[in-house]
C-alpha cells in the first residue's frame, strides 16, 4: 500500500478526476481542505474537476510517508501551476485509509486558499 500511496499522488498529478476516483470506493468519504466531507465517487470528480479548471498543471513533490493502522499519510508540497504560469507551491498532508486496494476515506488537510482566491485571466 505505501507504493499505492505514491501513486495516488501521480494520479492526481495527471488531472484525471475520473482515474482519481477510481482508486476509490464507491462510498468514498473525502474533505478537500476545510471543505465538507463529500460521499462517493462522483461528488470527488466534481469538486477535482472544479479545482483542476483553475490551473494548467499539479506536481507533487513526496517528502514523507507514515503509516498508521489502515492507511498512509502522505507529506508533500503541491506545486499548481496556474493559468499566466505562476506556480504557487503548497505543503499539504493527505490521509488515506484503505479497504483492501481502494481508498475509503480520503482526507486532503492543507490551505488551497492561495490557489482559488489567484486572479486567473
Amino acid at each position: 500500500m505505501r507504493r499505492n500511496s505514491i501513486e495516488v499522488m501521480k494520479v492526481a498529478d495527471r488531472m484525471d478526476a475520473v482515474s482519481f476516483s477510481d482508486l476509490m470506493t464507491d462510498d468514498v468519504k473525502f474533505r478537500f481542505s476545510n471543505g465538507n466531507i463529500s460521499t462517493g465517487r462522483a461528488a470527488v470528480v466534481t469538486g477535482l474537476n472544479y479545482l483542476f479548471s483553475k490551473i494548467t498543471a499539479l506536481r507533487h513533490e513526496v517528502t514523507g510517508i507514515y503509516e498508521n493502522k489502515d492507511g498512509y499519510a502522505v507529506e508533500a508540497v503541491a506545486n499548481y501551476t496556474m493559468k499566466d504560469g505562476k506556480v504557487i507551491s503548497l505543503p499539504v498532508v493527505s490521509v488515506m485509509k484503505y479497504a483492501g486496494d481502494k481508498i475509503y476515506d480520503y482526507r486532503i488537510y492543507m490551505d488551497i486558499s492561495p490557489v482559488m482566491t489567484y486572479p486567473n485571466p
